[in-house]
């Protein structure tokens, strides 16, 4: 709770970039939204979804073709103090794109997009856990410079392992 409300706060000052066919969600959007969640994820992360969308808005997207939505990717704020200061990281809490249009180059434009936001909002880092089977995300990642920092068990799902990767932007 605590980081959700500095989060928030943190994106009193966000800076938006404009994006091809990567629009911000709204209300109408999310039983698709949970629809293409439902597919690769566990459904217990439902519930935070539905809450990220009203308090993190501006930092949880979808990416569409021809009006409908191809997927989605939201993060949030996760400030770290250190020795010269607070540095601000973001998680990507979620990132999905529906099977019909897997392989299309949707995920990585979703990332690409949101990481260029990041930086222009002095993002030090982000991170995200994916799990040790899901092969293509992680060949995904790689290609983009995540670094797969440590194996964790029962972040992802319940008695599911996966790997903590991080990107450096700063």
């Amino acid at each position: 709770m605590l980081r959700d409300s500095i989060g928030v706060y943190l994106l009193k000052k966000w800076k938006q970039t404009e994006k091809e066919n990567i629009v911000p969600v709204d209300e109408t959007m999310l039983p698709e939204i949970l629809r293409i969640q439902a597919e690769g994820f566990d459904s217990e992360n439902q519930e935070n979804l539905i809450r990220y969308s009203k308090k993190l808005g501006k930092i949880f997207y979808v990416i569409k073709s021809q009006d409908k939505i191809a997927g989605y990717c939201i993060y949030y704020l996760k400030p770290e103090l250190s020795f010269r200061g607070l540095k601000k990281k973001s998680v990507i809490y979620s990132i999905a794109i529906d099977n019909k249009f897997k392989k299309m180059g949707y995920g990585r434009k979703l990332l690409e997009e949101s990481i260029k936001e990041m930086r222009l909002n002095g993002i030090s880092s982000v991170l995200l856990f994916v799990n040790v089977n899901n092969t293509p995300a992680i060949k995904l990642y790689e290609k983009m410079d995540f670094q797969i920092i440590q194996k964790i068990d029962n972040v992802c799902g319940k008695e599911e392992t996966c790997y903590t990767m991080e990107l450096k932007l700063a």
